[in-house]
């Protein structure tokens, strides 16, 4: 069979979409070897983690839960899948994990009160990176915390005072990227993984979120509205050198390099679609993936 090889008995073939259909596939994420992506689709109607072959081929469905299952992320030695999903009680979002060769063995990371999600391990596997947002009126802000992949040993490394959201790891495990409200727009920023020694990557006068870096731990990938709405931006982890690297209609976001630098994931998002793209680290060669 061409396609994703999977041996794990809970693994759910994707269904075709209905004639006339069009999916929302959303927050993509390489796994360790770059040969398969995980991302989040409304193909089969409710939001689910599902997994595919880098080139589009071997779609497989991987949870199937009620709620919207999201942002999936493998673990470094690709055995595992984190995700955030709502399935415990339908209004509390928390971490789950699963295996990455079918999806089974769903074990719960977090038992948290509000919305927690957008995991990122640690280079070394040893620590998740997660962001947290207490439930309660008026709303909380986004806090971000670690915990172990076993869901122990939880920690808070932002006070809460700030927006503080999308924690990624540089590949050496020194720093964190996140972006936050802080200066009075959505900036980026670096800290320790202890949540010391804060520091922005740029000033602008414009919204820039949601970074990754690249596997040399040179540069940022991120989505910024600095030319309108929002594109794909490539900037040193200096700050500088910045350059734009999309221009088609569309919000776009979650720009992650593959492992070998050579190729850039997003999803852009409007109201007729919403697809996951992939392009080389330059922008060009851009083409839309095609999950089948």
């Amino acid at each position: 069979m061409r396609g994703l090889a999977v041996v794990g008995a809970a693994l759910l073939l994707a269904a075709p979409l209905a004639q006339g259909a069009t999916a929302r596939d959303t927050f993509p994420q390489w796994s360790p070897d770059g040969k398969r992506i995980a991302f989040t689709s409304d193909r089969d109607g409710d939001p689910e983690i599902y997994v595919m072959n880098a080139d589009g081929t071997g779609l497989a469905r991987f949870t199937r839960a009620p709620g919207r299952d999201a942002h999936p992320a493998f673990s470094p030695d690709g055995k595992r899948i984190a995700f955030q999903s709502p399935r415990a009680n339908g209004r509390d979002t928390n971490l789950y994990a699963m295996d990455a060769d079918g999806g089974g063995n769903v074990t719960p990371l977090t038992r948290l009160e509000g919305f927690a999600g957008v995991p990122a391990y640690s280079p070394d596997g040893k620590q998740i990176a997660f962001q947290w947002r207490e439930a309660g009126t008026p709303p909380r802000k986004w806090r971000i915390g670690l915990i172990a992949p076993d869901g122990t040993a939880l920690r808070w490394i932002t006070a809460g005072e700030h927006d503080d959201q999308v924690p990624n790891w540089s590949p050496d495990g020194t720093r964190l990227v996140f972006f936050s409200d802080r200066s009075g727009r959505n900036q980026l920023y670096t800290m320790k993984p202890d949540g010391s020694d804060v520091r922005p990557v740029a000033r602008s006068e414009s919204n820039d979120v949601a970074a990754y870096w690249s596997p040399d731990g040179r540069q940022l990938a991120f989505a910024s509205d600095r030319g309108g709405g929002y594109d794909i931006y490539a900037i040193g982890i200096d700050g500088r050198n910045a350059r734009r690297l999309t221009t088609s209609p569309g919000v776009k976001r979650a720009a992650v390099w593959s492992p070998d630098g050579q190729r850039i994931l997003f999803t852009s998002e409007s109201e007729a679609l919403s697809a996951v793209f992939v392009m080389d680290a330059d922008g060009r060669n851009l083409r839309r993936l095609d999950p089948r």
